[in-house]
Parts: structure tokens; sequence; C-alpha cells
């Protein structure tokens, strides 16, 4: 292996395993087929739990799926994904290529060219960029009814990076005549609709500090919720439907006093009762959501005192009695409190969790998916308490073994419980009948090989791992799972090595432990055995040089043909010859090559 490996971050190395996992994905033919299937997955994974340098490690891996997406709606799912904001200066590069990714977009319907738009105008936020954007504005304005609110929603959700001020001298035209298309169509909307993205619009202007004789920011968030509480939701397309998501998803938290700050969200919950539309629900919960991931309340410095005031904890305890419908549920479930929330509300934490474990029960498997999700969120953030994650990990291996439903079990391979990974459990599911059971089965196997590849490398040579390898072997459901395998080829060869390989391991590491050093099998193992793990390599070879990696087919064609004989494992003893013993004995004569050994004997004789 070469010095590069030893410094790769693990940054890096999370990005790398996001990336082989979507390129894995894109190889199956029920992931390729089916776009309900990805739609799923992805919507589902961006509202799952992720730190800011996670939510940036899934930038590579997102810019691929771009680019390999056909589908409209399961494009949307990537125009509205989260980014952290300020983004980390290592980050830039990975966010400059997924812009280049949309840039490049072959959008052919209007529907398809408004999300590329979307996501454009949420990534770039260059005033450069405005007179393009003007120019759009304004043709919008001109298409047909049916795509005219979702155009001008995207454009609406332009806003001034943090810290740039208005532009001047020859930038400032284009400046001058974006705010005043707003301003007219604020003043005189051809449509209800249209004064709502507007008050949006001026929104994002006034609180950048750019609409120094305009309204205020305080009047602007006022009239622009009044106007989401008055509009009609559109219900006849999902393009439609989607213009409230896309219209909440850019307005970022109130900044202001605690005290406004709290009289804004109280007046948005009203926005989750019962008697609102779900479609208003939905996209109202996700906006709240967003809020809290971004640490708002954390931020601000506050007492305890006004932190009771502030938290939403109690509301999300009582909304989640009442609430049954799934896809508003799956928003409520990336509200992921603080651990100062938690402290300030102990009792509604545990109202929370306790109606999460029991919605994770329920009978529709929509409500299920969005509980299962909710309860990883809460896992991550370390709110469950012991006894709460024993639980956990029983109710998980029921679910999976038992789960009739393919998209509830796509969910279940998405999260990693604590304690044993259930491997003979998920091996089980991958005679099921239904694609998508086999796919999240063969999904979840694949993560936890991979995990246990990274876990053997990095112990090795000094990367960042998480348990011990032996841990990651042996907290698995091992030997129960010796069968039924014909759909995951590499599953068999790991597990006919492992239960030989570890009593090895823990043998020698009684031997090796004065000497402090890490004990791990399957060290650099060859690429002839482990494709997978050989991609892994080259991804994170390029996205630690500071680019995306070539495509698997390219590199592929570019990688030598392997060997047809492979050498014996790197971390083996050289094998020596017993005093008195020469190679006429052995049947070599000088200077001759030793008969091949098989790569893994013990594959070929059985226990």
């Amino acid at each position: 292996m070469s010095e590069h490996h030893l410094a790769v971050s693990p940054l890096v190395c999370q990005a790398a395993r996001n990336l082989r996992t979507v390129e894995w994905l894109s190889e199956n033919d029920t992931w390729r087929s089916d776009w309900l299937c990805r739609w799923y997955f992805w919507r589902t994974r961006r509202v799952m739990a992720r730190t800011p340098d996670e939510a940036a490690a899934w930038l590579p891996a997102v810019a691929f799926a771009v680019s390999c997406e056909k589908d409209p709606y399961v494009l949307a799912e990537f125009a509205w994904w989260t980014l952290p904001e300020p983004l980390p200066p290592k980050d830039l590069p990975w966010h400059d290529r997924l812009i280049q990714v949309w840039e490049q977009y072959p959008a052919a319907t209007t529907w398809e060219k408004t999300i590329r738009l979307a996501a454009l105008v949420r990534l770039d936020r260059r005033a450069e960029r405005l007179p393009e954007w003007l120019v759009e504005a304004r043709r919008a304005l001109d298409l047909e009814w049916y795509d005219r609110p979702s155009r001008l929603a995207a454009l609406a959700g332009w806003r001034p990076r943090p810290g740039d001020a208005p532009p001047h001298g020859d930038k400032a035209e284009a400046a001058q005549a974006w705010v005043r298309f707003w301003e007219k169509l604020y003043q005189h909307p051809g449509s209800q609709p249209d004064g709502l993205f507007a008050a949006a619009a001026l929104l994002h202007l006034a609180e950048a500090g750019w609409l120094p004789s305009g309204p205020s920011p305080e009047r602007l968030r006022e009239e622009f919720r009044q106007r989401v509480q008055q509009v009609q939701p559109w219900t006849t397309s999902y393009q439609e439907q989607s213009v409230l998501r896309m219209l909440l998803a850019s307005v970022p938290a109130d900044a202001s006093a605690p005290e406004r700050r709290r009289q804004d969200i109280k007046a948005w919950l009203e926005l989750t009762n019962e008697n609102v539309r779900w479609e208003k629900r939905e996209a109202v919960w996700e906006m709240l959501a967003a809020w809290q991931r971004e640490s708002v309340l954390e931020r601000c410095g506050i007492d305890r005192e006004q932190l009771q005031e502030l938290s939403l904890l109690p509301d999300l305890a009582r909304t989640l009695e009442c609430e049954q419908e799934g896809v508003v549920l799956l928003a409520m479930a990336g509200y992921i409190p603080g651990a100062v929330e938690v402290s300030a509300h102990p009792e509604a934490a545990r109202a929370v969790v306790d109606r999460w474990e029991a919605l994770s029960r329920n009978d529709d498997w929509r409500i299920r998916q969005a509980a299962w999700v909710a309860r990883w969120n809460f896992l991550r953030a370390g709110v469950l308490t012991a006894e709460e994650q024993g639980r956990f990990g029983a109710d998980y291996v029921d679910a999976v073994k038992f789960a009739p439903e393919a998209i509830a079990l796509l969910t279940l391979a998405q999260i990693t419980p604590p304690g044993m990974f259930p491997l003979a459990t998920w091996a089980g599911r991958l005679s099921d009948q239904g694609d998508w059971c086999r796919l999240a089965a063969q999904l979840a196997i694949h993560d936890w090989l991979v995990d246990v590849m990274e876990g053997a490398s990095g112990e090795w040579k000094g990367r960042p791992a998480g348990r011990p390898y032996a841990q990651r072997v042996a907290g698995s459901d091992l030997p129960l799972a010796t069968h039924q395998y014909g759909q995951f080829p590499e599953l068999p060869l790991l597990l006919a090595i492992t239960r030989r390989q570890m009593r090895q391991v823990l043998r020698r590491a009684g031997q090796e432990a004065a000497g402090n050093r890490p004990v791990a099998p399957f060290v650099n193992l060859p690429p002839e055995v482990w494709p997978d793990f050989r991609r892994l390599r080259e991804i994170e070879t390029a996205l630690a040089a500071g680019h995306l990696p070539p495509s698997p087919d390219a590199a592929a064609e570019n990688r030598a043909t392997p060997r047809a004989v492979p050498a014996r494992l790197p971390e083996a003893q050289p094998r020596t010859d017993p005093p008195g013993i020469t190679g006429q004995t052995t049947g070599r004569t000088a200077g001759s090559e030793p008969p091949a050994r098989h790569l893994f004997p013990e594959v070929i004789r059985h226990e």
C-alpha cells in the first residue's frame, strides 16, 4: 500500500464508502429499473442523521447519482439535499463538482429544467449568477400556468452568501434588476402564489441587507407565513405538490431575538395541526427539522429558561400522538433534538422515544418506515438510554426477520444496529421472492462487508476505524450464516476463512500484545478476491488528490489483468525450511519456482 493511504482523512474514507455504495447499487438490475426504489432510498437517506462532515462526505456520491439519474421525481430529492453551512474549504472541490454535474445534466422537460435550476440556485449563491437567474425569472412569467409556480418557487430560493454585500459597479445593475423584479411581483402579483414567491425572495434579500429601504425582515417573515397559511395546496400533480416543500426548504431560521423566534416557531406550529392539509404539514415539519439541524439553539448562548421556551420537543411529543400520515411522520423523523434540548425537557424526550418505538410496530408500513428513521436518528444523537438501545437492537432483528414490506426493509438496510450485526437474519432474506427485499438484504450485507474490510485495513495501517476488527467479525451471528448465499457470491469466501483465521488471530494477539502491534487478518487483500475493496482504494486515492475518480467501467478497463495464481496473504509469515532440509528433498531443484499455493487453502479443506 502506498504512503498516500496513510494520510487519508476520515472524511475521505467516508466519502469513498458512500460513493462506492452508490456505484454498487447502480450495478443492480432492480435499482436501475425501478425508479420508486431509488426515490424511497434517497428520500429516506435525506432525513437521516448526519453531522456536517458526514453531510459533506455524501457530496461525491450525490454527484454520481445525479449524473446517472433519469427519473425527474428522484432527481427532485437531490435538488433539496441539505448541505452544512458554511461549507468547510476542504469540501469546496466536491461542492463545485456537484454544481458542474447539475450544469451538465441533460434536462429534456420543463419540470427537469426546473429541478436543475432549483438545485443550481441553492448550490451556487454567487451574485455573479444573478444575470442568468434574472433571465430565467422573466421567462418563467411566460410559462404555462401549471409550470409557472414551480419555476418561480425554484428561483425565489436564491440567497446571497453569508457576508456578501450588494454588488457595486458593473455588477450592481443585475442585482438591482433582481430586486426590482421581485418587488414588482410582490406589489402586483398576477396570482395568489406569485405574492408568496415574491415574499420569500424578498425575505432572503432583506436578511442579507440588500433591501435598505424595503420591508423589514420581520415583516416579510410574518407575511410569508400568512401567505403560506392562506394559499391552497396544489394537488393536480407531484410537481405542483412540491412547490411548498421547495419554497420552505429555502427559508432559514429566524436569527433575531429569542422571544421573536419563539413567536415565529409557534405560528408555524399552527400549520401542523390535524385540520391542515398533509402537504402543508409535511413542508412545515421539513422546514422545522432543517432549522434544528442548523443548531440554532446551541449557537444562541441562551440560558436554560429560554431554552425551555424555544425547544420543540414538547410540541413534537404532542403532535406525534395524533399524526397518522406516513409522509408527514417521515418529515418529523428528521427533527433530532440536541443534548441541551433533552436536558431541558427530559420527560418530553422520553415520551417522544416511547412514541417512536410504538409507531415502529404499526401495521402501516409508511408509519413503520418513518419511525425506524426517527429511532435511528435518536440513537445517533445519543438520546437513547442503555435500556432503549437494547430494545432497539432486539426490535431491529425482529423487523428484519418478519418485515413483509420491501420499502421498510430497504430503510432497515441503511441502519446499523447497536451490538451484534444480524448477518444470518439478513442472509435469510436473500431468498425472498421480491426483488426489493433481496436488494435490501444485499445492501445491508455489502455495507457490513465493507465495514469489516475497512476496519481490518484501518487497524493495520493506523487509519481511522470503528470497533476493533475482531469485535466486528465476532459481533455478528457469523456461525449461523453459512448457507444460501447464491446471490452474494463473495460472502461464502469470507465466512469459510473467518472461523479458522479468527482463532489464529486471537492466538497471535496474545503473543504480540507486548509490542502493542494491532492484529488484523485480510490486510492488503489481493485485488482478485475483493473487487469492491480494490475500487474503494481507487476512490480514496482520487478523492484524497482532490478530484473525483473515473467511472467504474473506465477504471476496470485501465486495470491490469489479474494474475491467475495470486500470492499468499501479505500478513502470512514466510515459510522457512527446517534445518537439514533442502530444496531437493521437497522435489524442487535449485532456482526453480515453488509450487503455487491456493490463496485460501482452508476454503478447500473444510472444517
